[in-house]
């Protein structure tokens, strides 16, 4: 058979088609294992999560956890299936081969990366196991420090090999490596009958920083975050559901379609032995609140692939004290495993600003979706959602559906709320406090005047005050805190459709400024203000210590007098100029005396007086001015 030939170039030299083949070899570096492992897992806890999702995936009902403070070690004890020979070849020789699989991956740990993360917690790893079926007890002796050494890095994955021991053991040396304690619980009545194949692995020579960090208070918090754990019946949390809706709650907390559960116990060796079983965690909200059922909403998908539960508070908080980090927002997990923090699923990464849900308000709202397949959504990192993925998409858009209608309600409340605190409640508390606005005057005040003339400065302006004092409203007669004194009846400050602010003596006892509701039927905030809020209050300003006393003086009359041999400042927060301000209410007539020592010209003098006050505000009249009328009705009443 004649060849068939092709003739190219401009010489016309014939050419032969060629089909021989050329091998590529493909080779992974340690570094790369190293690194990947590490972005996945980075806390003592998420290692110690992994373990607990490879035991789950391999059937354990219950994994025990023992910290040794003596030997800087820690042991992870299971119940499951244990890894048979050919496992551990299997497993090793597909390390990863989970992170470049694009289907439904069922199980929790990631294959092989998650046992090699647990690897990287110290510096020697002793994993002891039986398989289900076979009566040999294998031991896999693994040099850790070496795998994830530096000087590895730039090695094949295949080098690992040399750093991994398969032999088999014997019972008698699996207790020497284990926790006294540990090996007292196993043998015990509550275990002792309910496991045959089981495996242990003990971490050993734990660095420093990351022993501290499992010896903390905060470490079972942690893990409790993170672990699949069951509700305990006693948790104050879901005693504060008080409705039917709590019934719903705790059904979806014990089904195991979303929350597929393990008993996980926890204990220390060297705190007198013994172990206490983990429950799942939920956030301290403060204990006066409650969720009756107009205040929870919960409930599963459609097609049944997640549920959950989302409560919220009205014109307050959850939190009595709001921390950096406030335990709000959404919870996300994979069958109660938390794989997403409190956000509102917005877009990882650059396009972070992106939210799904509308003007989220965290402080007021808590919540938790479990998803029955979160694996479907995740990447490389547990942190991250594929965002545009076509089924997360749909589920983004259940919850935004559910969320946003009740959102958009509790940010009109926040507004009417805000408009209160901010120009009637705030000038009062916050008139003494390090963020108030004498503290901020004192700031402005070293920004324009600069720290070396301060002194100097401070002289001029105790005089120009002393000069400018106005007796007249410095009457002890009409001071708040006396008039209120003996008042035990509520009293309607002010109102408009919106809200409702009343004076309530019966806070005094509870040692609150104020409380916040919210009246469902009117529609509207009530505003409760304890008499206490117009107490004497101490304050430093130009580096002297000064007691404010407010007086319910009239409108027309000066807003500020100050006595600068007693220390003591006047205040009368009904002043028509004074009921403009919000930030820094009553300040204004300070401010203007500052401004005047400062200042050449009538510009300079308004200029000045501006930037030490802040921002104008229409608002605190609606209130401050019916509350003087009262006030000084009843100083009437008195004499």
């Amino acid at each position: 058979m004649a060849r068939k030939q092709t003739r190219t170039g401009s010489k016309g030299a014939d050419t032969k088609a060629s089909a021989r083949k050329e091998e590529i070899e493909v080779d992974v570096k340690v570094g790369i294992l190293h690194t990947i492992a590490k972005a996945i897992y980075s806390t003592p806890a998420g290692k110690i999560r992994e373990a607990v999702a490879n035991a789950r995936d391999n059937g354990a009902s219950w994994i025990v956890i023992i910290v040794d403070q003596t030997r800087r070690s820690l042991s992870v004890f299971d119940n499951g299936t244990g890894i048979s020979k050919e496992r551990f070849h299997h497993i090793f020789k597909s390390i990863g081969y989970g992170l470049l699989k694009h289907d439904k991956e069922k199980k929790l740990s990631y294959f092989g990366l998650g046992l090699m993360s647990i690897f990287q917690l110290g510096k020697r790893i002793r994993l002891f196991t039986r398989a289900e079926g076979t009566n040999e007890l294998l031991h896999l002796n693994v040099d850790a420090e070496s795998i994830f050494s530096s000087n590895n890095e730039e090695k094949s994955i295949a080098s690992l090999m040399e750093y991994l021991v398969l032999t088999t053991s014997s019972e008698r040396e699996r207790r020497a490596a284990s926790p006294p304690v540990l090996n007292e619980q196993i043998a015990g009545p509550r275990f002792k009958d309910r496991w045959e194949s089981f495996t242990e692995i003990v971490i050993e020579d734990i660095p420093e920083d990351d022993f501290t960090a499992i010896c903390g208070d905060a470490f079972t918090d942690e893990l409790r975050k993170i672990l699949p754990l069951k509700a305990d019946e006693n948790e104050p949390f879901l005693k504060q559901l008080t409705g039917k809706k709590a019934k719903q709650v705790r059904e979806i907390l014990a089904n195991p379609d979303y929350c597929k559960t393990a008993d996980v116990y926890f204990g220390v060796q060297e705190e007198g032995g013994g172990i206490e079983p983990l429950w799942k965690y939920f956030p301290s909200f403060r204990s006066d609140l409650s969720f009756p059922d107009d205040n929870v909403l919960v409930a599963k998908s459609p097609k049944g692939e997640f549920a959950y539960y989302i409560l919220y508070s009205v014109a307050v908080d959850l939190h009595r004290v709001a921390p950096e980090e406030r335990e709000t927002g959404f919870w996300i997990r994979n069958q109660n495993f938390l794989v997403k923090g409190g956000d509102f699923l917005e877009r990882p990464g650059p396009g972070r600003k992106l939210k799904t849900i509308d003007q989220p308000l965290k402080p007021w709202i808590f919540g938790e979706i479990f998803h029955k397949d979160m694996n479907a959504f995740l990447t490389v990192s547990r942190n991250d959602f594929l965002f545009d993925n076509k089924d997360f998409k749909e589920f983004r858009d259940q919850i935004a559906t559910v969320v946003n209608p009740l959102n958009q309600e509790l940010r009109d409340i926040y507004e009417k709320q805000k408009r209160i605190l901010e120009g009637f409640i705030q000038p009062f508390s916050k008139f003494a406090a390090a963020d108030g606005p004498m503290q901020k005057i004192e700031g402005r005040l070293k920004e324009m005047i600069g720290e070396e003339n301060i002194e100097a400065f401070n002289t001029r302006i105790l005089k120009a005050l002393e000069q400018a004092r106005e007796p007249r409203i410095e009457n002890e007669e009409l001071r708040i805190d006396k008039i209120l004194a003996r008042g035990r009846e509520t009293i309607k400050i002010g109102e408009d459709e919106g809200a409702v602010v009343l004076l309530d003596p019966k806070l005094n006892a509870r040692s609150e400024e104020y409380r916040m509701s919210w009246d469902s039927k009117e529609r509207r905030i009530i505003a409760s203000v304890s008499p206490s809020l117009f107490s004497p209050k101490k304050v430093v300003f130009l580096k002297q210590t000064f007691d404010i006393v407010f007086v319910a003086q009239k409108d027309a009359d000066l807003g500020v007098s100050v006595d600068t041999k007693k220390r003591v400042i006047y205040v009368n927060p009904f002043n028509e100029h004074l009921t403009k301000y919000s930030v820094s209410i009553f300040d204004v007539y300070v401010a203007l005396q500052v401004a005047k020592v400062i200042s050449s010209t009538k510009e300079e003098v308004v200029r000045n007086a501006l930037a030490l006050l802040g921002v104008p505000s229409p608002v605190a009249s609606r209130y401050v001015t019916p509350l003087g009328d009262e006030l000084r009705r009843n100083a009437r009443l008195r004499k």
